[in-house]
């Protein structure tokens, strides 16, 4: 990856514990959302609510990641 397309987040150490936590729970709604989408009973809304938490969770996710990597250090 060039450096000039890295971005640089800075989050309040204290974030840190709780990102796992949220990580879980926004798998958890989305993947109650991905059933119920199989199941063909989803309304728009809930669509949308599904489409951004792909994305929110997915984010998460590696902030995640990130933060063990910085405890770890």
């Amino acid at each position: 990856m060039n450096p000039a397309d890295a971005v640089t987040l800075t989050l309040p150490r204290s974030m840190l514990p709780e990102l796992p936590a949220l990580a879980k729970s926004l798998n958890d709604r989305m993947h109650e959302l991905l059933e119920r989408n199989t199941e063909g009973t989803l309304v728009e809304t809930e669509r949308a609510e599904l489409e951004t938490l792909v994305h929110v969770a997915q984010v998460v996710q590696i902030l995640a990641m990130a933060a063990e990597g910085v405890k770890a250090a």
